[in-house]
C-alpha cells in the first residue's frame, strides 16, 4: 500500500500522458509515410506502378483505360512512386482519415488532353 501511494502522488502532480487528439493533433516526423496521393491527370495507364507494386493495391486496365486504387490494401512502400514514368504519385506525411466504408478508387483515364474522370 505504501508503495501505491508513491504512484498516486506522482501521477497527480505531473502532467498527463494522453493528448487531445482532435484538437491537439501530433505533427508527423518529417520521414514518415503516411498517404500516397495520385495525379490522375498525369497518368498514362502504362502499368509500371501495377508491376511494382508489392501489395496488388493498384489494377491498370489500358484497353479500358482504367485506373483502380485500393488505398486500405496499400502498404505505402513507394515501389510505384519510383516505378512511375510521368512521377503521378506522391508520399505525403499525412495519414489517411478514418472512414466508416472501405471504398476501391476508379478512374477512367482518357489519353486526350481531357480531364481523367472518377467513376466510384
Amino acid at each position: 500500500m505504501p508503495g501505491m501511494l508513491g504512484q498516486v502522488l506522482r501521477n497527480l502532480f505531473s502532467r498527463p500522458v494522453t493528448r487531445n487528439y482532435p484538437a491537439e493533433p501530433k505533427t508527423p516526423f518529417r520521414a514518415a509515410r503516411g498517404t500516397l496521393m495520385l495525379d490522375i491527370d498525369k497518368c498514362i495507364v502504362c502499368g509500371a506502378c501495377e508491376k511494382a507494386c508489392p501489395a496488388g493495391a493498384i489494377e491498370v486496365k489500358p484497353k479500358e483505360h482504367l485506373y483502380k486504387y485500393d488505398p486500405y490494401s496499400c502498404i505505402v512502400c513507394g515501389n510505384c512512386v519510383e516505378a512511375c514514368p510521368t512521377h503521378c504519385f506522391d508520399i505525403t506525411s499525412e495519414w489517411r482519415k478514418p472512414v466508416e466504408k472501405m471504398e476501391t478508387m476508379v478512374w477512367e483515364v482518357t489519353r486526350s488532353k481531357e480531364r481523367a474522370r472518377r467513376t466510384s
